[in-house]
């Protein structure tokens, strides 16, 4: 769990950034260079798709990931904690009216849409980055329908009530499969959430094409690297490959 907090104070010290730099004099936000900032981390080998009720566990999986593989996972709740932050820092200096005080309706839909669109996009990016995406398939992330009880239509289907998951599970589907270079073959405002409206989003599909790695899977992984003779980390997923999809 250590080295998971560690992995991710380290992932939040990246991301984070004073917004004025990005600002010029005449008030223009250069959402290119904001976004390619907030991106500019270091290398990542894996992609950590979660609910942030499961932060806890992600930071010690990837913790596990990097103790036993020397595997760099990035994990995209920072990214929506810092999506949160921005937002603030942007509506605070535009949207704000200190003589009202109040928020300007319009503003305020002008600058998240420009700030949700600049996070997708940046997260697609990181996505198409790295070599493996891990989704944690928890209650958390994905509801069965029947328990959402504004849903009525297919009590069976699996959806998500987060718009991020909903895009990254999304993108699982539409991202091109590429082999790695390094080798040729691999075979927060809170928020009151009662005065809010449930969206939710079918997600059956990017869950039926992606397969699930049990605790039995996972154990194997680990007990295939050897302590003595340990792997370089970009091999270690090919452990995983083999082990998933075997020949």
């Amino acid at each position: 769990m250590a080295t998971g907090c560690s992995i991710y104070a380290k992932h939040e010290k990246e991301v984070h950034e004073c917004l004025d730099k990005y600002i010029s004099d005449d008030g223009i936000i250069d959402g290119t260079a904001l976004k390619n900032y907030w991106f500019s981390i270091s290398p990542k080998d894996i992609f950590i798709s979660h609910s942030h009720k499961d932060i806890n566990k992600v930071k010690a999986f990837a913790g596990w990931l990097y103790d036993c593989f020397g595997l760099k996972a990035f994990i995209d709740s920072c990214s929506w904690e810092y999506c949160d932050e921005l937002l603030n820092k942007i509506d605070k200096k535009y949207c704000y009216s200190s003589k009202t005080k109040t928020y300007d309706y319009n503003l305020r839909n002008y600058t998240t849409s420009h700030v949700h669109m600049m996070l997708s996009t940046a997260l697609t990016e990181m996505m198409n980055k790295t070599e493996c995406v891990i989704f944690f398939n928890t209650p958390n992330s994905i509801n069965m329908a029947e328990e959402l009880s504004k849903i009525k239509d297919n009590p069976k289907e699996k959806r998500t009530t987060s718009p991020w998951i909903y895009h990254e599970l999304l993108m699982t589907t539409m991202l091109e499969i590429t082999e790695p270079m390094q080798r040729e073959t691999i075979k927060h405002f809170a928020q009151d959430e009662r005065s809010m409206p449930t969206i939710s989003y079918n997600v059956e599909k990017a869950l039926n094409e992606m397969p699930t790695l049990t605790d039995e899977q996972l154990a194997q992984w680990e007990n295939s690297v050897s302590s003595k003779y340990p792997v370089a980390a970009r091999m270690a997923l090919d452990k995983l490959y083999e082990i998933v999809f075997p020949k």
